[in-house]
């Protein structure tokens, strides 16, 4: 993407769109005062954005904010971690949020709950399960990179597992 277009969906397709004015008034605002990009994108867009999550405050979470757009009433979405924006997308037309919601967004939710899911089954199976046959430690050993689990979670397996 160039800096001065913007990913845009438009008659069905994803293109590269000259960027709107306001995404230019919402950087000065951000840039200009101490402001995060969100709350300058809500301030310039005067609309709260609307928030789809999955674990927003776990290391697996996601987020999209969609925030109406003043020209037509279109859309501005984000997708993006705790801690980066991923992707954006303008959808300037008010007829086209629909199928876009439908073929781009709900399934990347879809696809980003079935991760996180099997993410949390994988950390489960890390704490509960016996391990194979050939090794002589009685669990399988927790990964690096996973955090323990919440106190509660463990003790719900335990008594689904009869311990």
């Amino acid at each position: 993407m160039k800096n001065d277009t913007i990913t845009t969906y438009l008659h069905g397709e994803i293109i590269e769109a000259q960027k709107p004015e306001w995404i230019g008034r919402a950087k000065t605002v951000c840039n200009g005062g101490e402001i995060p990009w969100h709350a300058a994108l809500t301030k310039v867009l005067n609309f709260l954005p609307r928030i789809d999550s999955i674990g927003a405050d776990d290391r697996d979470g996601i987020q999209i904010l969609t925030w109406v757009t003043p020209e037509g009433g279109g859309h501005y979405v984000e997708f993006c971690t705790p801690h980066h924006i991923l992707d954006a997308v303008w959808v300037p037309d008010k007829a086209e949020w629909l199928p876009f919601r439908t073929k781009h967004v709900l399934p990347f939710l879809q696809a980003h709950a079935a991760i996180a899911a099997a993410n949390t089954f994988e950390r489960l199976v890390q704490h509960f399960c016996s391990a194979p046959a050939h090794r002589s430690s009685d669990r399988v050993t927790p990964r690096p990179d996973h955090p323990p689990l919440p106190a509660a979670l463990r003790r719900a397996a335990r008594a689904a597992g009869g311990a």
